[in-house]
């Protein structure tokens, strides 16, 4: 019985040994598996950085062949340069840019290679500052300027308001929108059977007549008018409501 129970606790203590051995060894074999520093991770952020570097390049060429007014506010490209790619060329072949895509020229070593890119840029232009419904008279305080998107459909949009005042309001124009040419006009400041005030104006000579127009005219315009009795027409430049001259050379 005494060698039994000897026997008993000698397999106990080889069965303890044994499970210690393992778990050291599985320790080992963790520590050995855990993670190392991945070689394509480090290069992969190497390539992210001369990727960057080429669309700041790119980006600073574009400031000159983009149109007056625009600026250039991010490059992408569309392709994966290698991190020994050089700018060879932006956009061969053309002296300015008015798209959004174009094409770069590469150069690795003596080869050149073609990417295409994306530029997002912005232009300054007057937007309207509240809502302006039609034929309301309309000033350089009714508009404010505004960056918006240069390919967004703003082509034409004016970036300072016009001299040649006073305007109305064409067409209804919302609060935010873009101002164009077409949308403001000058008051109508002669009518059709109107008597109008003629000042006629020969060298040292000023004359004034009452004549009737024969069609509608905004300031500095020209409109037709008609000496009532005599019915002979003239041309006469419109100075203001009811009032033109006629200068004669």
């Amino acid at each position: 019985m005494a060698l039994s129970s000897v026997s008993t606790r000698m397999r106990g203590i080889a069965i303890t040994a044994l499970a210690a051995s393992l778990m050291i060894t599985s320790f080992a074999i963790a520590d050995t598996a855990s993670p190392i520093p991945n070689a394509s991770v480090a290069t992969n952020r190497s390539d992210t950085v001369e990727a960057t570097d080429l669309a700041a390049k790119i980006q600073a060429q574009l400031t000159a062949m983009v149109p007056a007014g625009m600026r250039v506010d991010h490059v992408e490209l569309g392709c994966k340069p290698s991190g020994d790619a050089v700018l060879k060329a932006v956009a061969p072949g053309f002296a300015q840019l008015t798209s959004r895509t174009f094409m770069v020229e590469l150069k690795k070593g003596d080869r050149s290679t073609y990417c295409s890119a994306t530029m997002d840029a912005s232009r300054e232009v007057l937007t309207a500052t509240r809502d302006i419904q039609p034929n309301e008279p309309v000033t350089r305080a009714d508009f404010q300027a505004r960056w918006v998107d240069a390919f967004g459909g703003s082509t034409g949009a004016l970036l300072a308001f016009p001299d040649q005042g006073p305007y109305v309001s064409a067409t209804m124009v919302h609060a935010g929108q873009p101002l164009y040419q077409s949308a403001l006009v000058r008051p109508i400041a002669v009518h059709s059977g109107e008597m109008v005030m003629v000042l006629v104006k020969n060298g040292p000579v000023r004359l004034r007549a009452q004549l009737q127009a024969q069609g509608q005219a905004a300031i500095g315009d020209t409109v037709t008018v008609v000496n009532p009795v005599s019915g002979v027409p003239v041309a006469v430049t419109v100075t203001g409501p009811k009032n033109a001259e006629l200068v004669m050379q």
